[in-house]
């Protein structure tokens, strides 16, 4: 045990406390993918398969259930509870290939061909890319929220910290596994750059300084998006969700076919038209 698994594992219990956090007091998941979700529930189940077989330590074992049973508890919440908020018109990215390619690497580059060994090396495989999903879905919404930059933030430092604890535990125990710290250079990578091209945007800088929830109105329509990783008959994007509302002022004005223009009676006045129209409506 050292100072910098400690504080990776703490940043990582802090990301997934927060994000709990938020949909109990939003009673929301709005913004968040269910399908990262649906692959680190994944690789928890795949990689504490030993929970029960294996004595550690008394933290290792704590900590490897409590992260089980809270990715199990996100899950609930955003596929039961909170189910009608979940954007599933913008989590579209194809999360079966990413199965798919962990599950081919994890069967042949693994340290052992046992069944443990296999799922262990594909939960391994399977968290390098796990956030694919929620920077997508980001890209989708063309959005970004405080809580999300948090969120991503305490993720990126798990992993971050994590390389220094191999670099430690390389000098101190001799201990080097190149499959986890291959798949963890490659995930801390991914979340740099994630933060890099967030950061550098000025359309997603300036959200993030106002907090905008108004939509993207210089965005191009999602379902000019051609990757073939997208589900593209999904991506369809309704103008409802872009339009202001009218005020009940001009909503009256419109039906009762008023013409205003200025007048010298308090400067505005009806025109001839709109007069001759007023008395065909008249009951008198």
């Amino acid at each position: 045990m050292n100072v910098f698994r400690i504080i990776g594992d703490s940043s990582h219990l802090m990301a997934i406390v927060w994000l709990m956090t938020f949909m109990l007091l939003t009673k929301s998941c709005r913004g968040y993918s269910g399908k990262t979700q649906m692959i680190y529930l994944t690789v928890f189940v795949f990689r504490y398969l030993d929970l029960f077989t294996n004595f550690i330590s008394v933290y290792n074992s704590v900590m490897k259930a409590i992260f089980i049973l809270a990715k199990a508890t996100i899950m609930f919440l955003m596929f039961g509870v909170f189910r009608e908020t979940r954007q599933k018109q913008h989590d579209t990215f194809r999360a079966e290939i990413l199965f798919i390619g962990a599950a081919i690497l994890g069967y042949f580059v693994n340290h052992e061909l046992s069944v443990q060994e296999i799922l262990w090396t594909i939960s391994i495989y399977l968290e390098s890319v796990c956030i694919i999903p929620q920077l997508y879905m980001m890209k989708n919404t063309g959005k970004l929220y405080g809580d999300q930059l948090i969120y991503l933030t305490l993720l990126g430092s798990y992993r971050f910290m994590y390389i220094f604890n191999w670099i430690y535990r390389y000098n101190t125990e001799y201990f080097y596994d190149p499959i986890a710290a291959v798949s963890g250079v490659v995930q801390t990578s991914v979340y740099i750059l994630a933060m890099i091209i967030l950061l550098t945007n000025k359309h997603w800088f300036q959200q993030l300084k106002t907090i905008s929830i108004s939509c993207k109105n210089d965005s191009k329509e999602l379902s000019d998006d051609k990757c073939w990783l997208i589900e593209n008959n999904t991506l369809e994007k309704t103008e409802k969700d872009c339009e202001a509302p009218k005020s009940s002022l001009a909503t009256a004005i419109q039906k009762l076919k008023i013409d205003l223009v200025p007048g010298p009676n308090m400067g505005i006045e009806k025109t001839q038209k709109a007069k001759e129209v007023g008395k065909e409506n008249s009951f008198c």
